[in-house]
């Protein structure tokens, strides 16, 4: 972000090699004295770009504070190829706040589908309907979580799937009643049956 003429160079010289489109994802800026996504985004489109992911923070924010909607609405208005706004999008209300101000052709979704993987079947629902279905049950929940670690343990053997299980796990606990103790108890993982054991226990906690 701190050289947009090196980029549109990288972007030309990747579009002169594939007949695939060619798409890039980039933040805000690089911090407070490089917010180059306007000019980034130009350049990519004038060297063949097709597609631009925004990210409304600059890289030294990292992900705090807030993701600045009003960068990517600017990069929106700068280009004319397809623009994705990316940032602080974990709700179906989220999701909508970011596609009416920004303007944006869709949205990335990273962090905010941890723990809450029901966000795309949301977002899917309130596109084909309009009607902004309520938040899933516990059950439904911790169903969803059961599944997702046995396919984990499916395709990555237990051993591996288990000790990436702990933070999984650790995010479908938010909001749960005594989410701190579970949290602990996920940081302990090693076996699948664990998980059925930690479920248990996230449902004695709402007795």
């Amino acid at each position: 972000m701190k050289n947009p003429k090196l980029i549109g160079e990288i972007v030309s010289e990747i579009v002169k090699t594939t007949s695939k489109p060619v798409t890039i994802k980039i933040r805000k800026g690089f911090d407070e004295n490089y917010l180059t996504a306007v000019e980034v985004a130009k350049i990519a489109e004038e060297n063949g770009a097709s597609m631009i992911t925004v990210h409304g923070r600059t890289r030294q924010q990292m992900y705090a504070p807030p993701v600045d909607i009003d960068i990517i609405k600017a990069v929106k208005e700068a280009v004319s190829i397809p623009v994705i706004g990316n940032g602080d999008v974990d709700s179906v209300e989220k999701y909508i706040e970011m596609v009416n101000i920004t303007g944006a052709d869709g949205v990335m979704i990273g962090r905010g589908a941890l723990g809450n993987p029901w966000i795309f079947r949301d977002i899917r629902h309130y596109l084909e309907t309009g009607e902004i279905l309520p938040q899933p049950d516990l059950a439904y929940r911790m169903e969803v979580m059961r599944n997702h670690m046995e396919l984990m343990c499916r395709y990555k053997g237990e051993y591996v799937a288990m000790k990436e299980a702990r933070k999984h796990c650790g995010w479908y606990m938010k909001g749960v009643s005594g989410a701190s103790e579970l949290r602990r108890i996920c940081g302990t993982l090693s076996k699948i049956e664990d998980v059925d054991m930690l479920i248990e226990k996230v449902f004695q906690n709402q007795k």
